[in-house]
């Protein structure tokens, strides 16, 4: 697993850090130094806390504590009594971090309201803000003794490293916790020092990043960063770190191309970084692949191109030449090297992380193709898979995309295509490791779009003034709605004075308000013969228009004269009416509120 950059870097120009043969004592006793260094930096940390907030007899029990275990290290020293040392040692380790959270609690005795702290109240566990690991956080602690609680879930079993940004002149401290309110992790540097605190988390384990202020600012703030080593093909990642520290990503593409890594702005907006990426084949950092500084004389930002293995894990070195890191990175597959998906010849493919797959289809006859995943090699694994459908190689107009087909997690889109018109196929899965699915592409002659109304009757509402509150909502099958449906939508035989308003409710469903009044709304007007149409342009995967199977607009006669009585049942529908106690209309509903039948009784 991947380390910051700035620690490979270190232990690779330290010959005392090479790796040599020695005896199992020998790395114990090695393994027992750094134990020793990292309680005894927490030690510290406790000190300081009880100290600023007078906790005099936590200071005096933690020096005892200090003590004993100075004098164990001797002993540990002097003879074997190591494994016996170990075992006392894991025992104040949960005294130790008992007391850590002990101390916390007694900094927040201090209540002075913080004016400035944008994730304000998140002062303990329990109103822990939530981050995510490759974003950064900007805040502020607003009074000496504040911190702030962040949370996340770790995704998969990785090292997970936490920096923070601190203000010159000021001292800031950074924890991790675990769910038991473990320290996992900390970095205590003193007065203007950034910090930095990497542990290993534990796929679906939460974890909880403190920042603690000795020191605050309203002016100045902060900035947290959880970061992940992994740079998805397809997908942009923001980097921003402080001056001299690196960033070190795994990247592991599924499929053998030329390869494309590049920096640009922050967001994809923002002022030029001056970068620089190495390109390495081992994750010991000494086999340099290819680097490049700047990629032109018109830039500062950097790119490498190189033909990569599918399968093999590369690692991405990326740093700035002087100042904070501050980019946008990327990996992307060149697209000559786009696989190429053939009608009825299924892929069996691998995905990794959130990285997009990209497939070149071209159709060798006009006609409908169906574009769906199914189980890896025909299995049974469910995979939740996503496709979208792009008509250029840059991946920038997309045409079409759907998530999950129906109540399967798998994916479907259905379109016309046309002969020797490329699409430009993106498969990629809601996963966080490897994921393993098939892709397929079928001629499907009988699957053209068509589509239908769900409503056989429009009622006119009982107020019997031409207006119409219910909606006509339109179900498109072996097809998908264009995002854009504001125009190309008509209802045939519409009551002159109605008009429409389409609202596209996802990729096969639209919903049709009626608006206006109907000019003439008597029994008489009533329309028998309404249907909608589509215009073919709204329609991924239609060539003619397309239009529904009919409808009718049904209105209420105005009464001539005398009393008139409207009936109501429990849902507020309109169920009878009476003239001069005479029942006239009967109306009857379905249970989805639908009207059955509308009866004139004589």
């Amino acid at each position: 697993m991947l380390q910051p950059a700035s620690i490979i870097a270190k232990e690779r120009d330290n010959p005392s850090k090479k790796a040599l043969p020695m005896e199992a004592a020998d790395r114990s006793s090695q393994q027992f130094d750094r134990e020793w260094v990292h309680y005894q930096n927490e030690w510290e940390l406790l000190m300081k806390l009880s100290v600023k907030n007078k906790d005099f007899e936590l200071a005096k029990k933690l020096n005892r504590e200090r003590s004993d275990s100075l004098a164990k290290r001797k002993d540990k020293r002097a003879g074997d009594l190591l494994e016996k040392y170990q075992a006392e040692w894991k025992a104040a380790r949960k005294q130790l971090t008992s007391l850590s959270l002990r101390s916390f609690a007694a900094a927040k005795a201090v209540s002075v309201a913080a004016s400035v702290d944008l994730y304000e109240p998140n002062d303990e566990v329990s109103q822990a803000a939530p981050v995510s690991a490759g974003n950064s956080i900007e805040s502020y602690l607003s009074y000496s003794g504040d911190q702030d609680f962040y949370s996340f879930e770790a995704k998969k079993n990785a090292p997970i490293t936490v920096s923070l940004q601190v203000p010159s002149a000021i001292d800031y401290d950074v924890y991790v916790l675990d769910e038991l309110g473990e320290v996992v992790a900390s970095s205590a540097n003193g007065t203007g020092a950034d910090e930095m605190a990497t542990f290993q988390a534990t796929a679906g384990s939460k974890y909880y990043p403190v920042v603690h202020g000795f020191d605050f600012s309203t002016d100045e703030p902060y900035q947290l960063r959880l970061a992940e080593d992994q740079l998805y093909v397809f997908q942009p990642y923001d980097v921003s770190l402080p001056d001299g520290v690196d960033q070190v990503f795994q990247l592991t593409p599924t499929t053998e191309g030329i390869y494309r890594i590049y920096t640009g702005p922050y967001g994809d907006i923002g002022p030029e970084n001056d970068t620089v990426i190495e390109l390495y084949s081992d994750s010991s950092l000494t086999e340099l692949l290819a680097d490049n500084d700047d990629v032109s004389d018109l830039t500062r930002f950097s790119e490498v191109t190189l033909h990569l293995v599918g399968g093999q894990p590369y690692y991405v070195k990326l740093s700035a030449l002087g100042g904070n890191l501050h980019t946008r990175i990327r990996a992307e597959l060149d697209p000559q090297s786009y696989p190429e998906l053939k009608t009825n010849n299924p892929l069996d493919v691998t995905l990794e992380g959130l990285s997009r797959n990209v497939y070149k289809f071209t159709p060798d006859v006009s006609g409908n193709v169906k574009f769906f995943t199914s189980p890896f090699e025909e299995g049974d694994m469910v995979v939740d898979t996503v496709l979208e459908l792009y008509s250029d190689e840059n991946l920038v107009n997309q045409i079409a995309t759907n998530d999950d087909n129906g109540e399967s997690l798998f994916s479907e889109i259905q379109m016309n295509v046309t002969a020797g018109e490329p699409v430009y196929v993106v498969l990629w899965a809601y996963g966080d490791d490897f994921s393993f699915v098939r892709l397929n592409a079928s001629a499907d002659s009988s699957g053209s779009p068509t589509i239908a109304v769900g409503s056989p009757v429009i009622q006119e509402n009982s107020l019997n003034d031409g207006t119409i509150s219910a909606t006509q909502v339109v179900t498109l099958a072996n097809g998908v709605f264009v995002q854009d449906m504001s125009s190309g939508v008509t209802v045939n035989n519409l009551p002159a004075g109605l008009g429409l308003q389409v609202t596209r409710i996802s990729d096969t469903q639209l919903s049709i308000a009626f608006t206006g009044k109907a000019m003439n709304h008597a029994i008489v007007n009533d329309v028998s013969n309404a249907t909608v149409s589509i215009a073919p342009a709204k329609v991924v995967g239609a060539s003619t228009n397309l239009t529904s199977n009919p409808f009718r607009f049904d209105f209420i006669d105005t009464a001539s004269g005398g009393s008139v009585q409207y009936v109501y049942n429990n849902r507020n529908q309109l169920t009878q009416i009476y003239e001069n106690g005479t029942l006239i209309i009967e109306i009857t509903y379905d249970e989805n509120g639908n009207v059955l039948t509308k009866t004139r009784v004589n």
